[in-house]
């Protein structure tokens, strides 16, 4: 539970509605999952199985949809993440939560941090986190433009799931769960249509960019 909604089923309904409108476009997608179930009980292992899929050959993009949550309950907006080494200490946090919590998140958070380092001397890696980056920024203006939640930015993460992307790849929340308005909004089903639109017109509208890094 985060706030006012339960994050998984929240983020499996936008998946599915985000799906549906990209199929209309003829885009093949597929899902990490299609039903209230995790890919693994054990949660490095469910998130390997997930970052396997941005380490596929068969896969164009790689989107990782979550609704986020504060201590203050008080945040809200859109938040896109790429790959890459955190600095501020509130994204060091999320990452954190995102990898698991806790000791795990800590743990998984050392080991993707490893991987982020070694992007410093790996062109082809520093081409795909360019594109990442400027898929999470296209992603985050137009889910904010879709729905009127403020863009609070993109930035750069140690984010287990993304270590091994080999194309562009991006973590984004979709809002605040815990925000006593943002999070009540997430449990309207009509809302939750406009925040896949939002995704779906940035997916499509950094394929329509051109060529990228694979």
């Amino acid at each position: 539970m985060v706030g006012y909604v339960v994050e998984k089923e929240v983020v499996l309904d936008v998946a599915l509605r985000l799906k549906r409108l990209l199929e209309r476009e003829g885009i093949e997608v597929r899902l990490t999952r299609d039903k209230d179930a995790h890919l693994s009980p054990d949660k490095r292992e469910d998130l390997s199985r997930r970052a396997a899929m941005a380490d596929s050959s068969r896969v164009n993009l790689f989107i990782s949809i979550h609704v986020n949550a504060t201590p203050t309950h008080t945040a809200q907006g859109v938040e896109a993440y790429y790959f890459g080494r955190a600095q501020d200490p509130r994204v060091v946090a999320q990452v954190i939560r995102e990898n698991g919590g806790g000791e795990l998140g800590r743990r998984l958070t050392e080991e993707a941090k490893s991987v982020a380092e070694r992007i410093l001397t790996d062109i082809v890696a520093q081409a795909n986190q360019r594109y990442s980056q400027r898929l999470a920024e296209t992603l985050g203006r137009k889910l904010s433009q879709a729905t009127g939640s403020p863009y609070r930015g993109s930035f750069p993460g140690d984010f287990f799931v993304l270590r091994y992307a080999k194309v562009p790849a991006v973590l984004v929340e979709i809002g605040f769960g815990d925000h006593p308005s943002e999070g009540r909004r997430l449990a309207d089903p009509a809302y939750r249509e406009r925040v896949a639109q939002g995704l779906a017109e940035g997916i499509l509208a950094f394929l329509a960019q051109g060529a990228f890094a694979r």
